[in-house]
């Protein structure tokens, strides 16, 4: 195992480096100079070559200690940054929600008014493209995904139903207005998900019959092809989650007489065990009532 440098040395480095002097080092760090003196000997010893030459009263960088100083700035901002990563662990106003960027951007951004309104106190962390097969309390307090977790560690309930839908341009809708199914998929070009080639789990068999159809693009993000569709580029089927904010702002339309399919609802899950805090009891609460209601209506 390699030895590492004590931290207290590289503190005394850092500050040495970029003050330019020991004195004022020792200053930043309330300790003596000779202290300062000694981690400096130290970490010089560990390197092996001398990190300092002295200047008048003062000190400046060796060759080597330039060097190195770009690696002990990096290392003491990374430690820097990881306290701030993990401080939403310690704050009981927090909570730690799992979820793909779909959901995110298709059902929570535009809830984020009505999340401020009725939690107004709470901080919520959102993670993103990450997926998680158990749940510890320590790292994650709510997943939303399409994969539920089945086991006795895990609460895990049904949060929304998922539904695709054929959408275009509005310029592109008024044109296929009348144009009856299946003859509309050959007036206007496909836009593809790469995970999804088919397009629709009724495509093929139309094509085995002899549609012909052409793709405009393919893309690895759905996300994409609402944004292909709002330049009026074709027909893509997507999620609702992905499509929200675009159809409620007419800036696309569904295409009413193409078939939509059920998708793999999304499940709300959370640790069996009491929740960290009461923050994650409310959040929990919120989503499952605004989905209850929406459902409902």
């Amino acid at each position: 195992m390699r030895r590492l440098p004590p931290l207290q040395a590289l503190l005394a480095f850092d500050a040495a480096a970029r003050l330019g002097s020991f004195t004022r080092a020792a200053q930043e760090l309330a300790l003596t100079q000779s202290a300062i003196s000694h981690q400096i000997q130290q970490l010089e010893e560990w390197t092996g070559q001398p990190l300092f030459r002295r200047i008048g009263r003062g000190v400046a960088l060796t060759a080597a200690g330039t060097l190195y100083a770009q690696t002990v700035t990096t290392a003491l901002a990374t430690l820097a940054d990881g306290r701030d990563r993990i401080e939403p662990y310690g704050n009981p106003d927090s909570v730690i929600l799992v979820c793909a960027p779909q959901f995110a951007s298709g059902w929570l951004m535009p809830r984020m008014r009505a999340f401020a309104e009725a939690l107004p106190t709470l901080e919520l962390w959102l993670v993103t493209g990450e997926e998680v097969n158990e749940i510890d309390r320590v790292d994650v307090d709510l997943v939303v995904s399409p994969k539920a977790i089945r086991t006795p560690e895990v609460v895990c309930e049904p949060l929304l139903e998922e539904a695709a839908v054929a959408i275009c341009g509005p310029l592109t809708a008024r044109r296929l207005r009348d144009a009856p199914f299946p003859d509309v998929l050959t007036q206007a070009p496909l836009l593809v998900h790469e995970a999804h080639p088919e397009w629709a789990p009724w495509l093929p068999e139309l094509k085995r019959g002899g549609l012909r159809t052409r793709r405009a693009l393919t893309v690895s993000d759905p996300r994409f092809l609402v944004a292909a569709a709002e330049q009026e580029a074709g027909i893509a089927m997507v999620s609702r989650l992905d499509v929200g904010d675009a159809l409620t702002n007419g800036r696309v339309e569904v295409l009413p007489q193409v078939p939509g399919f059920a998708l793999a609802p999304l499940w709300l899950m959370r640790s069996a065990q009491p929740a960290r805090s009461a923050a994650v009891d409310a959040v929990h609460a919120w989503m499952i009532a605004l989905c209850r209601e929406v459902q409902g209506a």
